[in-house]
């Protein structure tokens, strides 16, 4: 009769403690000390409960069993993908446990002293141009999830970028060399960039944000552009790129609305990561000071759900409802209707439509005439087409209401 060896061991980690059991899964070990450097695995005693995330090696790859999982487990074929597994379910549980940090699904990179963050955008190639902004100098704090302090904070869980394979062959030759020369732990889906100290910070280190950045890749843009936008788009995207599934969207808001108040952001377009990295490290300082102010349409707020205008030739007149909550946001203002009601994002036109319906009840012939003397040179036709489109919206959600009579 033959006798099977198991090897088990037992790993812990700062701000987690025994949280990792490896059975006849060594050789994983190597590979997740290379993918989160800045995050070390020490060994622990083994313990008399088994930990949260345990994984098992077995001739058909990985079995790997973790709260967060569906059904409880999951099978991997590679190391590597075990590793990614593994990491993911690492972050959560760093996030569950502090309650006091809010996970951000962005990267951040370090420029000066302070981070700039920019939110998950499909497609957008959000781990490139981390990779790209290490490849031109700059510290990295995360590719996929980074912690928010309540002080406005971002802190680093020190997990090295992960790539989607096989890399375009359109990649600028300075970052396919740095990738090159920094590569990590890889399967055919995926590979770690490998950083040291100097370009990846280390587990808990905390920066200032002093950005977001939103993410736009297109070919067709020949060189970088950075816009400033309003406020509110980057509380927008905060409220939508978080793994704070405990809270509400009320919630959250009051925990994102004062860090952000001040906090510029701006849309980057771009072609290429490189370029694009080394152009936001060059120019960013000077971005800083760019406030937009021009009218722009309520629906480009992409804030309410679809619904019907309301007929141009509607006479009746309107006012805003009595609301339970407003965060004003620079020119923008969000807006719960109820208590623990969805989040309404109005922008500076919309915002001002708003207010003078909370001063008086206005026709939307005479809430026209009123916007298009504030935000000449726009044309009348055209905010009278917008006003009904978001009368329409505000009715369907109860921001509004018909009055009885003129005020």
């Amino acid at each position: 009769m033959t006798t099977l060896n198991t090897t088990t061991s037992d790993y812990a980690l700062a701000g987690l403690g025994p949280c990792l059991r490896l059975v006849n899964a060594q050789p994983l070990l190597s590979i997740l000390q290379a993918a989160m450097p800045g995050w070390p695995l020490t060994e622990c005693t083994l313990q008399q409960n088994q930990p949260a995330i345990f994984v098992s090696q077995q001739e058909a790859g990985y079995w790997q069993q973790a709260p967060a999982l569906p059904k409880g487990g999951i099978w991997l074929d590679t190391p590597v993908s075990a590793a990614c597994s593994v990491i993911a379910d690492l972050s959560g549980a760093y996030l569950r446990q502090h309650s006091n940090v809010i996970g951000l699904h962005c990267g951040a990179v370090e420029i000066e002293g302070q981070l700039i963050i920019f939110p998950e955008s499909h497609r957008a190639g959000k781990s490139t141009l981390t990779c790209a902004f290490a490849a031109a100098g700059y510290r990295v704090f995360g590719d996929d999830v980074v912690a928010l302090t309540s002080q406005g904070r971002g802190v680093s869980l020190g997990i090295a970028p992960r790539l989607r394979l096989p890399l375009p062959p359109s990649l600028a030759t300075e970052l396919q060399d740095f990738i090159g020369q920094h590569k990590g732990p890889s399967d055919d889906r995926y590979g770690y960039v490998a950083l040291d100290e100097t370009l990846l910070a280390r587990h808990g280190e905390q920066r200032p944000i002093s950005a977001i950045v939103l993410i736009d890749r297109d070919r067709k843009v020949t060189t970088p552009q950075l816009t400033p936008l309003q406020h509110g788009e980057g509380l927008w995207q905060l409220l939508k790129q978080n793994f704070a599934d405990r809270l509400t969207d009320q919630q959250l808001i009051e925990k994102f609305w004062p860090m952000v108040e001040g906090m510029p952001c701006f849309l980057l377009r771009y072609s290429d990561a490189y370029e694009a990295a080394a152009f936001v490290g060059r120019e960013l300082g000077s971005a800083l000071n760019d406030q937009p102010t021009l009218y722009t349409s309520p629906s480009q707020a992409a804030a309410m759900p679809e619904a019907a205008a309301l007929n141009r030739s509607d006479q009746r007149y309107w006012r805003a409802c009595k609301t339970a909550h407003e965060y004003p946001l620079g020119d923008e203002l969000f807006v719960i209707v109820e208590e623990g009601g969805a989040i309404h994002r109005m922008n500076i036109t919309s915002r001002a439509a708003w207010a003078l319906l909370q001063h008086e009840a206005l026709t939307m012939e005479e809430l026209s005439q009123t916007l298009v003397a504030f935000f000449m040179p726009v044309s009348l036709e055209q905010v009278r087409r917008d006003m009904a489109e978001l009368l329409g919206q505000c009715l369907a959600v109860g921001l509004i209401e018909p009055s009885e009579q003129q005020d």
